[in-house]
């Protein structure tokens, strides 16, 4: 019989990283505020983006650095934002998750605070979603705060695996390889337990930390698999729906992102 309990201890201890997890806020937000949904920030002479059909992407999620101070790998200042499209997929293209056509991150190493509402329409920017867009995964524009927690890591990590070996092979005589799969170690009862322990954990609105997956991580793939920085994670919940209570996630390698390089990022969603 395996002691789950003393497993999950261990494994939450020794997973344990920094997280922004992400709050919504009741104020209405700006232009310049960190946010969900909305009209984005935008500057003279920088291109809107758009499909390769020429349709408007639309603002998912945007970050102002300036405003709260991220520890490392973060940008210290700036504005780094998040589109996406408004098909059945929502951007997403399973073939290549690489590919910004159907969405696009884009960074503002500098913020113009003396840009006005009015002006943002004139740089391009579309006013609203329009109505026979059916597909969008922010019913309403929210703005986001962000706090400093400890985040564990979620059972469908890809280095989950990992975690579990170090964490079983602490209290067990009988040691266990990496490729003896969590799933194949513990009995279904024991099996429950696991995910009743560790999906809750990594749900939510965050940025670093773990992510949560309803399937299954896609950086399991081999030309995923350096995506190993979590860039913005945004979950299901009231005014928010990513399919059937499903999960958004963006991911970056550090080494980009040190370099605010945001031409590569890996897009990915799934739902039950």
């Amino acid at each position: 019989m395996v002691d789950t309990k003393k497993i999950v201890e261990n494994i939450k201890r020794i997973s344990k990283t920094c997280a922004y997890k992400i709050k919504l806020e009741t104020e209405a937000p700006t232009i310049f505020d960190s946010k969900f949904g909305g009209l984005p920030y935008w500057t003279e002479g920088k291109e809107y983006p758009k499909n390769s059909k020429g349709n408007n992407l639309f603002l998912l999620a945007q970050i102002n650095f300036d405003k709260y101070k991220f520890d490392s790998p973060l940008p210290s200042s700036g504005m780094l934002q998040f589109f996406v499209d408004c098909n059945d997929l929502m951007g997403l293209d399973f073939d290549d998750q690489l590919k910004q056509d159907g969405f696009r991150v884009i960074y503002h190493d500098k913020i113009d605070y003396e840009i006005k509402n009015e002006s943002i329409y004139e740089f391009g920017v579309p006013k609203n979603i329009p109505e026979e867009y059916e597909y969008f995964p922010i019913e309403k524009e929210m703005k986001i705060s962000f706090n400093k927690e400890m985040d564990t890591i979620h059972i469908g990590d890809k280095a989950f695996d990992k975690y579990f070996t170090t964490a079983y092979n602490m209290n067990n005589e009988k040691c266990i390889t990496i490729k003896d799969n969590y799933y194949k170690v513990l009995s279904d009862e024991e099996y429950d337990k696991f995910e009743e322990a560790f999906n809750s954990d990594s749900a939510g609105h965050k940025i670093l930390g773990y992510p949560s997956f309803t399937q299954s991580d896609p950086r399991g793939m081999e030309k995923y698999s350096d995506y190993n920085i979590l860039l913005l994670q945004i979950d299901s919940e009231e005014n928010i729906s990513w399919g059937d209570a499903g999960v958004c996630n963006f991911f970056i390698k550090e080494k980009d992102l040190l370099e605010k390089d945001f031409s590569k990022v890996l897009y990915n969603w799934d739902c039950f």
